[in-house]
């Protein structure tokens, strides 16, 4: 019933304009699939309220959702002028870098700011664990990725980058394991986890 939502937040806003109910709104708009309108609704709460935390995050991701990055970052390091030790902007944006494969110094030392301040959160570990991965270090992956996977285990990225640190490893049974596992959570993702579990299979 999201559409029902949405119009019962729509008119609390013409009653009383918050910061929360234009990032309820957004949310509900980014689960419809409407993307756009949710990218609308943020700006015009942030329009009114420029220092909310939660708005710029919620932007930031519209725009990694959207393929545009770069605008995705400009509203972390928004949040970091407002919050310089605010872990999820510093972790979005170290993870985004090493993803990318880019900027890669830099992404190890946002992720490792993240990580000192919540060495508990399963996705900044996983960050980590990811980093050391794309820069070689596979012990260090796999010490954090297994980590991440015991903290959050229902979730496939983190088990499909823990299969990729096995495989690279040589631990060939484990990483097939894990593909079949992130398999399972994320159907998504068949055709390319399928081609993972496959060519261990002929190797």
């Amino acid at each position: 019933r999201i559409q029902e939502a949405i119009e019962l937040i729509k008119d609390a806003l013409t009653n009383k304009e918050e910061a929360d109910l234009y990032g309820i709104l957004a949310s509900l708009f980014d689960t419809n699939n409407e993307l756009d309108i949710a990218e609308r609704t943020l700006k015009d709460g942030l329009n009114i309220f420029p220092a909310d935390i939660d708005l710029h995050y919620k932007l930031g991701v519209i725009y990694e959702k959207t393929s545009r990055f770069g605008k995705s970052v400009k509203e972390m390091k928004e949040i970091l002028k407002i919050d310089k030790d605010n872990a999820e902007a510093l972790n979005f944006i170290g993870y985004g870098y090493a993803d990318r494969g880019i900027n890669l110094d830099e992404a190890e030392k946002l992720i490792k700011r993240a990580y000192a301040l919540k060495p508990d959160n399963g996705f900044i570990t996983d960050s980590l664990g990811w980093l050391y991965f794309k820069i070689g270090r596979m012990n260090l992956a796999i010490t954090y990725l297994e980590k991440a996977s015991n903290m959050l285990p229902e979730d496939p990225t983190i088990a499909e980058h823990l299969g990729d640190a096995y495989k690279m490893s040589g631990m060939v049974r484990k990483a097939r394991r894990m593909y079949i596992k992130a398999l399972r959570l994320s159907p998504l993702k068949k055709e390319e986890l399928e081609k993972k579990i496959n060519r261990l299979n002929r190797n």
